[in-house]
Protein backbone atom coordinates (compact mmCIF):
# COMPACT_ATOMS: atom_id res chain seq x y z
CA UNK A 1 0.00 0.00 0.00
CA UNK A 2 1.47 3.42 -0.87
CA UNK A 3 1.83 5.99 2.18
CA UNK A 4 -0.81 8.06 0.95
CA UNK A 5 -3.00 5.32 0.75
CA UNK A 6 -1.91 4.12 4.32
CA UNK A 7 -2.38 7.66 5.53
CA UNK A 8 -5.81 7.64 4.32
CA UNK A 9 -6.79 4.22 5.41
CA UNK A 10 -5.61 5.65 8.96
CA UNK A 11 -7.99 8.71 8.46
CA UNK A 12 -11.02 6.07 7.85
CA UNK A 13 -9.68 3.87 11.08
CA UNK A 14 -9.84 7.53 12.95
CA UNK A 15 -13.23 8.36 12.38
CA UNK A 16 -14.94 4.94 13.04
CA UNK A 17 -12.48 4.74 16.47
CA UNK A 18 -13.85 8.39 17.37
CA UNK A 19 -17.59 7.70 16.37
CA UNK A 20 -17.22 5.10 18.84
CA UNK A 21 -16.21 7.00 21.50
CA UNK A 22 -18.93 9.45 20.84
CA UNK A 23 -21.60 6.40 20.85
CA UNK A 24 -20.19 4.80 23.68
CA UNK A 25 -19.15 8.46 25.49
CA UNK A 26 -16.21 8.58 28.10
CA UNK A 27 -18.20 7.40 30.91
CA UNK A 28 -17.87 3.77 30.39
CA UNK A 29 -14.44 1.77 30.39
CA UNK A 30 -15.23 0.99 26.49
CA UNK A 31 -15.36 4.46 25.43
CA UNK A 32 -12.22 5.33 27.18
CA UNK A 33 -10.40 1.92 25.75
CA UNK A 34 -11.47 3.61 22.35
CA UNK A 35 -10.34 6.90 23.00
CA UNK A 36 -7.07 5.61 24.22
CA UNK A 37 -6.75 3.49 20.81
CA UNK A 38 -7.73 6.76 18.90
CA UNK A 39 -4.95 8.61 20.72
CA UNK A 40 -2.24 5.97 19.49
CA UNK A 41 -3.33 5.91 16.01
CA UNK A 42 -3.27 9.51 15.70
CA UNK A 43 0.24 9.67 17.45
CA UNK A 44 1.53 6.58 15.18
CA UNK A 45 -0.31 9.11 12.41
CA UNK A 46 1.61 11.95 12.86
CA UNK A 47 4.60 10.13 13.96
CA UNK A 48 4.90 8.60 10.00
CA UNK A 49 3.74 12.03 8.33
CA UNK A 50 6.90 13.86 10.12
CA UNK A 51 9.25 10.64 9.48
CA UNK A 52 8.23 10.09 5.70
CA UNK A 53 5.56 12.37 3.64
CA UNK A 54 7.03 15.99 5.08
CA UNK A 55 10.60 14.87 4.30
CA UNK A 56 10.08 13.77 0.50
CA UNK A 57 7.31 16.71 0.78
CA UNK A 58 9.89 19.11 1.18
CA UNK A 59 12.86 17.37 -1.09
CA UNK A 60 10.83 18.74 -3.96
CA UNK A 61 11.22 22.09 -4.81
CA UNK A 62 7.60 22.01 -6.02
CA UNK A 63 6.32 20.78 -3.01
CA UNK A 64 8.26 22.33 0.21
CA UNK A 65 6.26 25.22 0.43
CA UNK A 66 3.20 23.07 0.93
CA UNK A 67 5.05 20.34 3.25
CA UNK A 68 6.47 23.69 5.40
CA UNK A 69 3.06 25.01 6.07
CA UNK A 70 1.28 21.73 7.00
CA UNK A 71 4.01 20.55 9.17
CA UNK A 72 3.73 23.74 10.82
CA UNK A 73 -0.07 23.68 11.23
CA UNK A 74 0.18 20.39 12.68
CA UNK A 75 2.96 21.67 15.49
CA UNK A 76 0.67 23.22 17.17
CA UNK A 77 -2.70 21.11 16.68
CA UNK A 78 -0.99 18.06 17.40
CA UNK A 79 -0.26 19.38 21.17
CA UNK A 80 -3.57 20.37 21.31
CA UNK A 81 -5.17 17.32 20.12
CA UNK A 82 -3.03 14.81 22.34
CA UNK A 83 -4.15 17.42 25.47
CA UNK A 84 -7.59 16.24 24.68
CA UNK A 85 -6.79 13.21 24.69
CA UNK A 86 -4.99 12.88 27.87
CA UNK A 87 -7.31 15.39 29.85
CA UNK A 88 -10.02 12.80 29.27
CA UNK A 89 -8.19 9.59 29.81
CA UNK A 90 -9.61 8.32 33.06
CA UNK A 91 -13.09 9.78 32.36
CA UNK A 92 -14.20 13.18 32.86
CA UNK A 93 -17.44 15.70 33.28
CA UNK A 94 -19.27 14.86 30.25
CA UNK A 95 -20.51 18.22 29.29
CA UNK A 96 -17.34 19.12 28.88
CA UNK A 97 -16.13 16.19 27.04
CA UNK A 98 -18.68 16.62 24.29
CA UNK A 99 -18.12 20.39 23.53
CA UNK A 100 -14.35 19.48 23.48
CA UNK A 101 -14.59 15.89 20.96
CA UNK A 102 -17.37 17.94 18.96
CA UNK A 103 -14.73 20.93 18.59
CA UNK A 104 -11.78 17.95 18.24
CA UNK A 105 -13.67 16.32 15.76
CA UNK A 106 -14.31 19.66 13.58
CA UNK A 107 -11.01 20.16 13.66
CA UNK A 108 -9.60 16.46 12.38
CA UNK A 109 -12.31 16.42 9.85
CA UNK A 110 -11.20 19.72 8.65
CA UNK A 111 -7.72 18.95 8.22
CA UNK A 112 -8.07 15.40 7.06
CA UNK A 113 -10.25 16.66 4.23
CA UNK A 114 -7.29 19.35 3.37
CA UNK A 115 -4.88 16.89 3.31
CA UNK A 116 -6.65 14.43 1.24
CA UNK A 117 -7.62 17.35 -1.31
CA UNK A 118 -4.13 19.22 -1.22
CA UNK A 119 -1.80 17.67 0.72
CA UNK A 120 -1.77 13.81 -0.43
CA UNK A 121 -2.42 14.88 -4.52
CA UNK A 122 0.65 17.04 -4.04
CA UNK A 123 3.09 14.03 -2.80
CA UNK A 124 1.45 11.73 -5.46
CA UNK A 125 2.22 13.89 -8.20
CA UNK A 126 5.81 15.27 -7.16
CA UNK A 127 7.42 12.83 -4.98
CA UNK A 128 5.23 9.20 -4.84
CA UNK A 129 7.65 7.89 -8.03
CA UNK A 130 10.75 8.79 -6.15
CA UNK A 131 9.63 7.28 -2.93
CA UNK A 132 8.85 3.70 -4.96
Amino acid sequence: MSLTATLRHQHAEMRALLEDVRRHGIASAEGRQRLAKARDLIVDHLRREDAELYPALRSSVATQAIANTYADEMQELSREIVAFFDAYRNGGDDLAFARGFGRLLGTLNQRWTREEVRLYPAYETHCASNAA
